[in-house]
């Protein structure tokens, strides 16, 4: 945070940090209102998008009101604190809206069914939209928001991190920003709009906030790494929901690429994951590599965070080997991030770069890879004399998944734990202004998306997305209709 500069090298009516679905949002709907606005962008011009570019590219869209505020204090549980019911009202009344407001930007909404928790009150108004037919991910809503900026030439800058918030007072004029190896000063006539993200790929904020994991990795952008945070942090935001993570789930980390890659894991059934004692611990599979709700576990009738006992290794055989690829192979969504690799079909080639560690003998590869050798000989023969039932009575693994792991050579695989993204951050009220310590308003301080979520606990799949439009749209309203900072009425 600086106090106000001798100078400004350039100004906008409204600056949004960070150029992802919120940060396109606000933008667009700030400039449809009359502003001038200047979108920054941390990343390359290729690496643009953040999160929002390689997600699933889906949309939560509740059909009803008030059953949408019902399924979210279903998920919210006991962390509703919070959260106020005027938020909560805005939350669904712009959630229902997307729908609305995405085809008014050329989408073609087909239905996916996801609803992540039918048990819940007010479940049966969840729907989830793709941008056309064909499966998720690969860009197709990005593309769109995409073109919705370019159509409106926003002003953008590239490369161009911004370290601080001007503040004058209880007021917020203007950032710095770092800019082809010079700092400058950026004025904001109105406002300015945070929606650069959460602090997947910030190891020490981490470790002081997620508890339980040491080590974890982004597998969407890597240019997540807490700006929005610490800037909010320097002017006395308050902040929510900062130990709630999408996630973790098991994905692999090679050494040469800067974020996790997710797992193949449907094409074989012979393997297991087992945590630092050798024994299985969870459910292994989809969606999200343990069977779990993006990071929630039902255990003994509640929902709760998933523990890793890391280091965790998948442990499989030749039959598995063979059977296909186990990391993503050339998914399309990685290049932007340069996550792009083309695992081999067989596996062999991780093999030989040692990504895999392979014996011929299950004691062996516990020797190989610091584990006791009887428990993993126990955790395999039980697991195979169940798979040979197609019944698995410890972690409820569906029988078309089971094969005992039985054919030699044997395999272990490394896994780290990764997110798929933050929840916390600055924490905002039902006009997307960002709050203080002392519950008011920061002046001209407003934020969307990711950095400083709504969601508190559990999460319903392409609820983030969904977030990013609806209080994207707020936070460029409210924005757009602020004075200038001579005390003028918006133009």
């Amino acid at each position: 945070m600086t106090t106000s500069p001798p100078h400004w090298d350039e100004e906008a009516d409204v600056i949004v940090v960070g150029y992802g679905f919120a940060g396109a949002t606000a933008a667009m709907t700030a400039h449809d209102l009359g502003a001038k606005v200047l979108l920054i962008e941390k990343a390359p011009e290729a690496h643009k998008g953040g999160n929002s570019r390689v997600s699933a590219n889906i949309v939560f869209w509740p059909n009803d009101i008030d059953k949408a505020k019902a399924y979210f204090r279903a998920m919210a549980g006991p962390y509703m604190d919070d959260i106020t019911d005027e938020m909560l009202d805005v939350w669904a009344r712009e959630m229902m809206a997307n729908k609305a407001w995405l085809e008014g930007l050329g989408m073609v909404p087909v239905e996916l069914p996801y609803v992540e928790f039918p048990e819940f009150a007010g479940s049966d108004c969840v729907h989830v939209l793709l941008n056309g037919e064909g499966p998720v991910g690969g860009e197709r809503l990005w593309r769109l928001i995409e073109s919705s900026v370019d159509a409106r030439r926003i002003d953008t800058l590239y490369e161009t991190p911004v370290v601080g918030l001007v503040r004058d007072g209880s007021e917020i004029l203007g950032v710095t920003a770092d800019r082809l190896g010079k700092r400058i000063a950026i004025r904001a006539r109105r406002g300015v709009v945070l929606t650069c993200g959460g602090f997947e790929n910030a190891p020490v904020m981490v470790r002081n906030y997620v508890a339980g994991l040491p080590t974890v990795y982004p597998v969407g952008t890597p240019y997540n790494t807490g700006d929005g945070i610490r800037m909010g942090i320097e002017v006395g935001a308050d902040l929510w929901h900062m130990n709630n993570v999408s996630g973790p789930i098991l994905s692999f980390k090679a050494p040469d690429i800067p974020v996790a890659q997710w797992l193949n894991l449907p094409h074989g059934k012979s393997y297991v994951f087992v945590g630092a004692d050798g024994g299985r611990f969870t459910m292994e599979g989809e969606p999200c590599s343990v069977g779990d709700a993006h990071g929630k576990v039902r255990r003994h009738g509640q929902w709760q965070q998933q523990i890793l006992p890391l280091p965790i290794h998948m442990i499989f055989d030749e039959a598995y080997r063979k059977s296909g690829h186990i990391g993503k192979a050339g998914a399309d969504w990685d290049v932007s991030h340069g996550n792009r690799y083309d695992w081999s079909d067989d596996n062999l080639r991780e093999v030989a770069k040692g990504w895999i560690k392979t014996a011929d003998t299950l004691p062996g590869l516990a020797g190989l890879i610091g584990i006791p050798a009887d428990v993993l000989e126990e955790t395999v023969a039980r697991f195979n004399a169940d798979a040979n039932e197609g019944y698995d009575p410890d972690w409820g693994r569906k029988a078309n998944t089971l094969a005992p792991i039985e054919t030699g050579p044997f395999y272990a695989m490394e896994l780290t734990p990764a997110f798929v993204n933050t929840q916390g951050g600055p924490r905002r009220d039902a006009h997307a202004r960002i709050v203080g310590v002392d519950g008011e308003p920061i002046g001209r301080l407003f934020s969307a998306g990711e950095l400083g979520s709504i969601y508190s606990f559990l999460y319903q799949g392409g609820g983030n997305i969904a977030e990013c439009f609806a209080f994207g749209r707020v936070a460029g309203r409210n924005v757009a209709h602020s004075p200038d900072t001579d005390g003028s009425a918006p133009a």
